[in-house]
Formats: C-alpha cells, structure tokens, sequence
C-alpha cells in the first residue's frame, strides 16, 4: 500500500480524518502539515478513550491544528456485544471553528449509517473500508466549510448526534462500566440523557440524507471515466 501522505502543508480546513470500529481505522483520509503537527495530533485523538460526549486534543506545540472525536456505542441486545464507533477529525483552528468540525464529524455519522451494517465494516480488519469509503472522505475534507456546516446544522443532524450521545450515557450504564470522570457527575449525566431524549423526539430520524448526493460510496468510488482514486493512509500503518 501507499505511503502515508506527508508532502507539503495541508491546505483544507480539515486536516485529515477517519472512522474506526472498537479501535481499528477502517478508513482514513488527509494529510501531514510537513511539520508532523497533523500526525501527532491525529495519533493522539486517535487513541483516546471513549466518553459519553466529544473528546477534544491540542498542544501549543502543535497548534493550531485541534483533534475532535465522536464515538457511538452500540449493544446488540441478543447477543450483548458491544460496538464502538469512532469518528475523528483533526482540523485547522485558523480555519474553521469547533462547532463546524463536530458538524463534519455528525455528517460522517449520518452517512456512513448504511455502510456500518456491512461485513468489512463489522469484522473487517485495519483499513478495510479505504478503498471504498477514503475517496468520499477525501472528498469531503477537501470541500468542507462554515457554509456546509451551517446548511448541515438546518437538517437537524446535529441534534441526532444529541440523541446518539444519551444513547451512549445508557448504554454505558447498562454495562456497568464505571469510568472515573463520571463519579462525580452520573447525576448530571442522567439529566442529560434525560434532556437529549426530549429534545430528540422532535427530530425524525435521517436515514441516509447524504446518499443521493455522494451516492459513490455504497461500493466504489469513481471519478471520470471508471478512475480508482486511491487514497493513501496517514497514521494507520504507523
């Protein structure tokens, strides 16, 4: 496979970003600022354990460049086994603000609903899903902006992304996980569960709202006349 990506300062809002199922990337996308910036922080999100809203990184050192991530938890109720999702992103604080990378970050949970019931996706191992999937993420990385954002914002993803966090809050209690940070605040937690299920009820839920327009990614991603992109990996073969 191709060689991490790490030629001249990147020049998107978005740096790079991925999707990864309980701590594996399936896909990736992006590339390195030629200071290492991009890859440190992109690692450094990368691992960081899940919680129950964003998980956020930065460094002086690395600045301005700030990793986000969004995870989703799923439990099947038959077989009680748990699932998790993350969605990370490393983008440009010169560039864009935090509430337009979780905007990015919302919309790649919305789109990649239909593909996450996929075996490659399921069970597949380290990069399974870049040759089908990268291209589209490219594709958004290299697009993305506050206007996306906004128009993103009044289809009302963001507040299914609200709902998708009370739904991890519960899911993490059912399992009887008992995570440090939530000692003091599993009261508050609860009233937030509480208040997104609420707020939830009164959006439908999106199934695939970004299909028709980035129809490419159920299988294979074109350009042209039948050109594979291929999208080389940043961090996963580190």
């Amino acid at each position: 496979m191709a060689s991490p990506s790490t030629g001249g300062a990147s020049r998107t809002a978005i740096a790079w970003s991925c999707v990864s199922r309980d701590g594996t990337i399936l896909a990736e996308a992006g590339e390195d600022d030629g200071k290492g910036k991009v890859i440190r922080t992109a690692r450094r999100i990368s691992m960081m354990a899940p919680t129950c809203g964003w998980e956020k990184c930065w460094t002086l050192k690395d600045a301005p460049f700030r990793g986000l991530k969004l995870h989703q938890v799923e439990i099947d109720e038959d077989s009680e086994k748990t699932v998790v999702w993350s969605f990370s992103c490393v983008y440009n604080k010169k560039s864009i603000g935090e509430d337009c990378a979780k905007a990015f970050l919302s919309k790649l949970l919305a789109i990649t609903e239909p593909l996450r019931l996929c075996p490659w996706w399921l069970e597949g191992g380290t990069l399974a899903a870049q040759p089908s999937f990268a291209p589209t993420l490219k594709q958004q990385l290299e697009t993305w902006d506050e206007y996306d954002a906004k128009l993103f914002a009044m289809n009302q993803q963001v507040e299914e992304t609200k709902q998708i966090m009370a739904d991890n809050i519960e899911s993490m209690f059912k399992r009887g996980e008992r995570l440090e940070d939530l000692k003091d605040e599993a009261q508050e937690l609860s009233q937030m569960s509480r208040v997104f299920k609420k707020n939830a009820r009164k959006v439908k839920r999106v199934k695939a709202w970004a299909n028709a327009k980035y129809g490419v990614m159920i299988g294979t991603a074109v350009t042209g006349a039948a050109a594979v992109v291929i999208v080389p990996p940043l961090i996963a073969l580190l």
